[in-house]
């Protein structure tokens, strides 16, 4: 593979947001600086009219290892690889994270009230930590989690917060190490407002209740309201897709960052996606 081409591995890629980040990162592919090796080489400010532009490899891996339904006909999906990966085995998880540049971790669904809690700590946290440590393992430079922003008032979720909690843990402690040339990013996304899919395309439109109650939370001023107001999941899905391409460290700290919900709704990660460096 060319040293100018990124590969991102996406685990959880065919799910709600691993879709989303997915999409954004097939898109964000003409406005990324060029760079050699593991993210360690010298920018370039190319345009994407220029033939040394750089390309964006995107892997999504997932058990079914296919495409989510609704989308097959989309023309982004083309662009990806789909690939058969169980985010719990740790050898899979070897094979799908080799040459890969970053690695974006978005696995998890609703904990339902019949799961027990192991179930759901697996569920939230190792399947974000097997994949991480593998990527790491084989010499990946960035991880990129999306972890969560646990309501202080909701019951039933101390399984969910501790399952983030240990994705988090292992981002921090583990994988970032400035002195080898690791650095991961978490994003701390509340509820994330889109259009949900389930099934054979059945579309949930979460946003016409999640959107309006933003705006009110936004409203407010305060910033706990907008610590918990719902994101836009674009938001969510540029935001991960510039932390995974941001091997020049020109948005994000090196070694450990963290992207609360406020800044996931308030800055625009589009732009920031376009922006070349000075």
């Amino acid at each position: 593979m060319s040293s100018a081409v990124r590969r991102v591995v996406v685990f959880g890629g065919n799910g709600y947001v691993g879709a989303a980040v997915s999409r954004a990162l097939v898109e964000s592919e003409q406005w990324m600086t060029t760079a050699t090796g593991n993210g360690t080489g010298t920018a370039s400010t190319s345009t994407s009219t220029s033939t040394s532009a750089p390309r964006v490899a995107v892997a999504c891996a997932s058990r079914s290892g296919a495409p989510p339904t609704w989308a097959r006909r989309e023309r982004w999906v083309e662009r990806v690889e789909w690939v058969t990966c169980d985010a719990l085995d740790a050898e899979t998880c070897e094979t799908t994270t080799r040459d890969a540049d970053a690695v974006v971790t978005a696995i998890g669904a609703l904990p339902m009230p019949w799961m027990g809690r192991e179930e759901i700590v697996r569920l939230y946290g190792d399947t974000n930590v097997v994949p991480g440590r593998a990527a790491m393992m084989n010499g990946t430079t960035r991880l990129v989690v999306v972890g969560a922003t646990i309501p202080p008032l909701v019951p039933g979720l101390a399984a969910y917060a501790r399952g983030k909690a240990l994705a988090e843990t292992f981002a921090r402690d583990e994988f970032a190490c400035v002195d080898e040339g690791r650095s991961a990013v978490v994003l701390r996304p509340a509820a994330v407002s889109g259009t949900r899919r389930v099934g054979g395309g059945v579309s949930l439109p979460l946003s016409l209740v999640m959107d309006p109650a933003r705006v009110v939370l936004r409203a407010t001023g305060s910033a706990a309201a907008l610590a918990h107001a719902p994101v836009p999941l674009e938001n969510v899905a540029r935001a991960a897709a510039r932390a995974a391409l941001d091997f020049e460290c020109e948005t994000f700290d090196r070694g450990f960052s963290v992207v609360s919900n406020a800044s996931l709704i308030t800055e625009d990660y589009y732009n920031l996606l376009k922006r070349k460096p000075a």
